[in-house]
């Protein structure tokens, strides 16, 4: 580790699974946060198992990816020896990240309010579906499920054919993850200033509230009720995702009147001028566009919008995106890291940083690879490990 990274004083006991857990550990480990990823060799990680397999790694790239920076140690927690395994580790581990249901931590004996006898100044942050309070604490979910109750999935897709899913985890990644990172850094600040360290509790359902944003806000203001295709940004206006001869996709954006004003030249559809984004027409100007639009290829429209300041797109698959295009490459968002026999390419971390340093130090290891350095490092001698894996602790 560089001794020039943000978060290098930190140390940090890992405890979650699948997505948002992970990925907020690996944003704090990449600014130098020192992670240990508490798993179990004998309990399956859904994450793990999905995507591409690297043979001569023998691991997923996700695991790869989200345990990258992050040292592991596999403890089978229901064992009285893997407990106090935990106990010895939160003394120096001060920060804590769980996401298991509500109550299964203080099942194990290993709640916030039993670690905190251990540890005055532990940060304990609980990530899970809908909180840790409230009739529902205790229901499974997953992404898509907090997307519907928040009420977000009722205005997105097309009227004709309801909702869209998404290929991607928006609850975990900027529901779960992100904020989980805010709030724990907000308490880490906390702490410099008053010594005290706090629980915090993370509800996926929560984060996604406040994405419904601008049809969200003025709900609560005028109690109405709005449709698909309703309003300006889900596809009543010009803002939306258009088909092109050779259907391939581009994304118009030219809201404001300066950028309006440039794409009816370039389409030649001089009325969009003073209809506006939202044309009040019955859609009938923006049957033009997506005429329009539909007439010609990506290739000619790429051409045409090229040095087009108006907030237009084109619809790029994963080739185009991480090795092609020339904003992405040189805000070099795709990062080669060590895996030890070979390197492997991931995501970079997507903070810029003018002074402190971002750190790929290795890719993600198999379950358990640092158990006997730990443990070693904890005071227990090999006779001592050895009697550990005999009673299945580290399993």
């Amino acid at each position: 580790m560089t001794n020039n990274s943000a978060l290098q004083n930190l140390k940090i006991l890992d405890f979650t699974t699948l997505l948002p857990g992970p990925y907020a550990t690996l944003m704090l480990a990449d600014m130098g946060a020192n992670v240990l990823k508490v798993s179990s060799k004998s309990k399956l990680d859904l994450v793990y198992e999905m995507g591409a397999f690297d043979e001569d790694l023998q691991l997923s790239a996700n695991q790869l990816w989200l345990n990258r920076n992050k040292k592991t140690i596999s403890l089978n927690l229901k064992t009285q020896e893997a407990k106090d395994i935990v106990k010895k580790l939160i003394k120096e581990y001060d920060i804590l990240f769980e996401q298991f249901r509500p109550g299964v931590m203080k099942k194990l004996g290993l709640s916030y309010e039993e670690l905190l006898k251990i540890n005055p100044k532990l940060i304990y942050c609980s990530i899970s579906a809908y909180g840790n309070s409230g009739p529902e604490m205790n229901r499974a979910g997953h992404d898509n499920n907090f997307l519907a109750k928040s009420g977000l999935l009722s205005l997105s897709g097309r009227k004709q054919s309801g909702p869209t899913l998404m290929n991607t985890q928006i609850g975990d990644l900027a529901g779960g993850a992100l904020h989980s990172i805010i709030g724990v850094l907000a308490a880490v600040n906390y702490r410099n200033n008053t010594g005290k360290g706090q629980y915090i509790d993370i509800s996926m359902l929560d984060t996604i509230i406040p994405m419904n944003t601008f049809e969200g806000i003025s709900y609560l203001m005028d109690g109405k009720l709005k449709e698909r295709e309703e309003f300006d940004l889900n596809g009543k206006g010009i803002y939306d995702i258009y088909q092109t001869a050779d259907n391939q996709y581009i994304t118009i954006g030219s809201l404001e009147p300066k950028f309006l004003q440039k794409l009816s030249e370039a389409v030649d559809i001089p009325e969009l001028i003073e209809a506006g984004a939202t044309p009040h027409d019955g859609g009938l100007l923006k049957s033009k566009l997506v005429k329009k639009i539909k007439s010609n290829t990506l290739e000619y429209w790429n051409s045409k919008f090229k040095n087009l300041d108006a907030c237009i797109e084109p619809v790029l698959d994963y080739k185009q995106s991480f090795y092609e295009d020339p904003q992405i490459k040189s805000r070099e968002m795709i990062v080669e890291v060590d895996a030890g026999i070979k390197k492997i390419r991931q995501f970079a971390m997507p903070i810029k940083f003018s002074e402190s340093d971002v750190v790929y130090k290795f890719a993600g290891k198999e379950i358990g690879f640092d158990t006997a350095e730990i443990l070693t490092k904890l005071g227990y001698d090999e006779n001592e490990i050895k009697k550990l894996e005999e009673v299945g602790a580290l399993r």
